[in-house]
């Protein structure tokens, strides 16, 4: 399995919540999407997103169907750094 933990070290004044869960749907929608989860460490600000995927091909699947959403959907924040690790389930 693959991991993709993404660091948001400050967040958009106003996210618009629909277009958040629209993210979020557009990757759950991706064959291979095993779990996700947005995390905020609120004593520092960041934000942190975690997708676990079965493999790099379901990783290349989600980076095609994020490309595709309209510019008007998008959350308006990129990330600040992105890892990609190997996850093992336990």
């Amino acid at each position: 399995m693959l991991a993709r933990l993404a660091t948001f070290n400050t967040q958009p004044a106003q996210a618009d919540d629909a277009n958040v869960q629209y993210l979020r749907d557009t990757i759950k929608s991706v064959p291979g999407f095993v779990a996700g989860f947005h995390m905020l460490d609120e004593q520092s600000g960041k934000a942190y997103s975690l997708v676990v995927l079965e493999d790099e091909a379901s990783g290349a699947r989600v980076r095609e169907a994020l490309a595709q959403r309209p510019a008007e959907r998008h959350v308006g924040v990129d990330p600040d750094h992105v890892q990609f690790l190997t996850a093992t389930p336990f």
